[in-house]
């Protein structure tokens, strides 16, 4: 019978901080700065942007016999390469560099390593790594500060090894003396809820959860979040949504939150709407809706091969929430054109990232 192994099992509490410690002592670093910019105008910019794993996992789920596993886990690695990772990641990186940001928060920033006999190491791709290269390539070099481990899985294929996909949501910061961006408070935890699909060969665990930082940049402090919560049961993902309140953003800071949240807020008909509905009673503002309403600003999603030629966007999931001593300068979608399209015509994710800057309602007010 294939072994199915999982290894996206850090708990919340000690044991999971002693595994984030481990994680940020290999989190990703490029040296080397660029030059100032005069466009650094005391606005807080930011990027959030899910990277898309390159595939769904309903091939494995819809396995009936443990034979059958080889065959779906084949299938999973063949999709996330047809969907050229390394590719898309330089596709990110240059829609991401025309806004600088000072802050990144990735979701699905998955590897994908091969092996035989034991854990895969053998990395066949990593959206993470790419992503910072390119963008250093650019002369936009970032630091990861938080690295948050999600679901690791590895399993034999029919292709004569076996095939080992890890999960992980990051948060980067630029590495630019003239900004002198301080971090502090380094948290990560899995939420305590979590969807659990049986499958032949063992329970199949969505792991997720959030990573927040404190962050000090041109004179103003506050915590920065990213999550990418359930995608599949309302229920769960509300649930997530209030556990992200009462932990990440539980601080008398101003705070930033970022991510994928799957719910669709501007439908109070979804079944996760009351997940949207909670953030906004704990005082967070919407930064699209406020900013850009009456436009829908769609950020999913596109078809899972990315190669639909027309964008197929149709609903706004990915967000930028905040509360506190923040105004909306300026947000926008990246990667939702068909100009954005990489020379093998793939979307560079099945998500638009979303780009915002924000100031104090000072410079805010100063601005106008």
């Amino acid at each position: 019978m294939p072994n199915f192994i999982h290894r996206a099992t850090v708990a919340v509490g000690d044991i999971g901080k002693a595994v984030v410690i481990a994680f940020l002592v290999l989190a990703a670093f490029v040296p080397g700065l660029p030059p100032a910019h005069a466009a650094d105008d005391g606005g807080v910019r930011l990027v959030t942007q899910n990277m898309f794993v390159g595939t769904s996992f309903a091939a494995l789920v819809a396995a009936q016999t443990p034979d059958q596993v080889p065959v779906a886990v084949a299938t999973i690695y063949n999709n996330i390469v047809a969907s050229k990772p390394a590719e898309r990641a330089a596709a990110m990186a240059r829609e991401i560099a025309q806004y600088r940001p000072d802050l990144i928060a990735l979701q699905e920033a998955v590897i994908l390593r091969t092996g035989n006999g034991g854990p895969a190491t053998t990395v066949r791709s990593d959206l993470l790594q790419s992503l910072l290269d390119e963008l250093a390539r650019l002369g936009q070099r970032y630091r990861a500060v938080a690295i948050l481990p999600l679901f690791d899985a590895q399993a034999p294929s029919t292709l004569g090894f076996d095939v080992r996909v890890s999960i992980q949501n990051a948060i980067l910061v630029r590495a630019e003396p003239s900004d002198a961006i301080e971090v502090s408070n380094l948290q990560i935890e899995q939420f305590g809820i979590k969807l659990t699909v049986p499958t032949v060969v063992g329970p199949f665990n969505d792991t997720r959860g959030w990573a927040a930082i404190d962050v000090t940049i041109r004179g103003q402090r506050f915590r920065f979040v990213t999550t990418h919560l359930d995608s599949n049961v309302p229920p769960i993902r509300v649930a997530q949504a209030r556990e992200l309140l009462l932990t990440a953003a539980n601080t008398t800071l101003p705070v930033v939150m970022t991510g994928d949240f799957n719910i669709v807020v501007d439908s109070s008909l979804d079944p996760s709407f009351p997940a949207y509905q909670a953030m906004i009673n704990a005082g967070f503002t919407d930064a699209w809706r406020s900013k850009r309403a009456p436009d829908p600003g769609f950020t999913c999603c596109q078809a899972e091969n990315l190669l639909n030629p027309s964008s197929l966007l149709d609903r706004r999931i990915d967000l930028v929430l905040f509360r506190g001593a923040f105004g909306i300068s300026d947000i926008s979608l990246i990667g939702n054109q068909p100009a954005d399209r990489t020379g093998s015509g793939l979307w560079p994710s099945d998500h638009a990232g979303v780009a915002a800057t924000l100031r104090s309602p000072s410079r805010q007010a100063d601005n106008r």
